[in-house]
């Protein structure tokens, strides 16, 4: 198993990779904070503690190879930033209540090539679509790597929690 790092840690290279190259992301999301982010050239597990609406904690790690098992998930569109026009706006509001309209309107936004956040900080748009973000109940069912890296992140990020947030800790655990 690779080396688990604090969220604080994992989180910026993550963000670092995805700015070097926007394409190819795909991330997954749990209720419970377990998330993995496949970039076209590396894979990411963690597991986050919210403390706050931009604010959280945990445990991550970069996965040594692709399971399989996720593989699926390349069907998917791309994560990404795609800066939205008024009339982006305006069509979308204009296709509710007509779905092949709504479809083709948003599969028009997510071909869109994703930006780097510093290319969207360059960008004249005002809004931006991000995403998309897959969500399932939970990552254990995608396989035994998935499975147990899960665990040990859980068991990671609480004793992370715990020694950062002693006080909160008592509350929730």
């Amino acid at each position: 198993m690779t080396e688990i790092e604090p969220a604080e840690q994992i989180v910026p290279k993550i963000m670092d990779k995805y700015s070097d190259s926007p394409r190819g992301w795909r991330i997954l999301s749990t209720p419970t904070g377990g998330m993995i982010f496949l970039g076209p050239e590396s894979s990411f597990q963690l597991k986050l503690i919210s403390l706050g609406p931009q604010k959280f904690t945990g445990a991550g790690m970069e996965l040594p190879e692709r399971d399989d098992s996720l593989d699926y998930l390349t069907s998917s569109p791309e994560f990404g930033l795609r800066p939205l026009m008024k009339s982006d706006m305006e069509g979308l509001a204009n296709a509710v209540g007509d779905a092949e309209k709504a479809k083709q309107s948003i599969r028009a936004l997510l071909e869109r090539d994703p930006l780097s956040p510093s290319e969207a900080k360059k960008n004249r748009a005002k809004q931006f679509l991000s995403g998309p973000v897959l969500t399932r109940p939970e990552l254990s069912s995608l396989g035994p790597a998935i499975k147990k890296a899960e665990l040990t992140l859980d068991k990671n990020a609480q004793d992370i929690f715990r020694r950062k947030y002693p006080m909160r800790a008592g509350m929730y655990m």
